[in-house]
């Protein structure tokens, strides 16, 4: 999913599992990242026409948004048969960021475990296998699975620590803090942003993608301890970042102006929280399908703002249909279906 890196599922989506329609959406929305930006590193420069730049080219697509054609390039990429051992798992790996970008979870759910046990055979590429246990690891935070998810992070950790690779750390620590955050072991993902944080200052390799992810879960943890004026500071932050990363016609930036929106509704500012909000979901309605589980999260978000701004009769009618539907796309997508045991290799 396209992100704070990739923007993902608040914690709604968790909270319509477990208490169904009637309490969706009293948690705040927690938003989990992950970035690949050396996902690349290791594929030459090549002329255009060559399997290593097709699948460049790609990745590029789901970068911008565009899953649909990124998803019609790979595979197409995969069917040709072009590709090396190394590239066919970098493959797998951007077709579950761009199933996950459409909502198709259980084809997600395929391509990232097809990817892992691709590089079963390929210890030389340890650290593109820690972003595709990282990419992973959020997708199953989406889909309620906190401890595999966690257990994905972590090794990713490792395989970055092993290779000091300070930027991998980081975002990898910040993933798990976002994941720590979402399970409510605040404690133990505060630790994991402080490691983040000083991991960050020890690379220059982190984008404006990564750094509002960075901002966001500072933002997140600064509400969770009440300090709504630094938690505000935090949002704008990482929506600024966003915005200059990615433009304004794009999902990432979209959730910012949502999450940004919410945070102020939460200090009082009704009239600040309904225009950034307004602002979020006309992006959103842009740039997603309407049934898109982040859609419908975001309007739940907004029908939450709604009540508090006095609009009762308004929010009630738009949080139930946003539930309802977001109840089906968890029963059609199977979110609670048991991963395979190849995830866990």
């Amino acid at each position: 999913m396209n992100t704070l890196s990739r923007i993902c599922l608040s914690r709604e989506v968790r909270g319509c599992r477990e208490s169904q329609v009637n309490r969706c959406g009293q948690r705040p929305i927690a938003v989990i990242a992950c970035c690949a930006v050396a996902f690349f590193s290791s594929l030459p420069l090549t002329a255009q026409s060559t399997p290593g730049q097709k699948l460049t080219d790609a990745y590029r697509l789901e970068r911008e948004g565009k899953p649909a054609s990124a998803i019609s390039e790979l595979e197409a990429l995969l069917d040709s048969k072009a590709l090396d051992p190394a590239g066919i798992a970098k493959a797998w790996n951007v077709l579950g960021l761009a199933f996950e970008d459409q909502g198709d979870f259980s084809a997600s759910r395929h391509a990232f475990e097809q990817s892992l046990q691709a590089y079963e055979g390929l210890p030389d590429h340890a650290l593109d296998e820690a972003m595709t246990l990282d990419d992973s690891g959020e997708f199953y935070v989406v889909t309620g699975q906190i401890d595999l998810a966690l257990k994905m992070m972590k090794r990713a950790l490792r395989l970055y620590e092993t290779a000091n690779d300070h930027a991998g750390m980081a975002r990898a620590s910040g993933d798990l803090a976002g994941a720590l955050f979402t399970g409510k072991k605040i404690r133990e993902g505060r630790k994991d942003l402080d490691r983040a944080l000083k991991e960050s200052q020890l690379t220059n390799e982190l984008d404006d993608d990564d750094l509002a992810t960075l901002s966001f879960l500072q933002g997140w943890l600064a509400q969770n301890d009440g300090d709504l004026r630094t938690c505000v500071e935090k949002y704008q932050q990482s929506l600024d970042l966003l915005r200059k990363y990615h433009g304004e016609e794009h999902t990432s930036t979209g959730w910012g102006y949502v999450l940004l929106g919410r945070a102020l509704a939460e200090t009082g500012d009704l009239t600040g929280s309904l225009k950034e909000m307004d602002t979020g979901l006309a992006i959103l309605s842009h740039t997603l399908n309407h049934q898109d589980p982040r859609f419908l999260t975001a309007e739940i978000a907004y029908s939450r703002a709604l009540d508090k701004a006095g609009r009762r009769s308004e929010a009630a009618l738009l949080r139930t249909k946003a539930e309802q539907e977001l109840n089906t796309v968890r029963e059609n997508q199977c979110l609670d279906c048991t991963v395979s045991a190849k995830a866990f290799r």
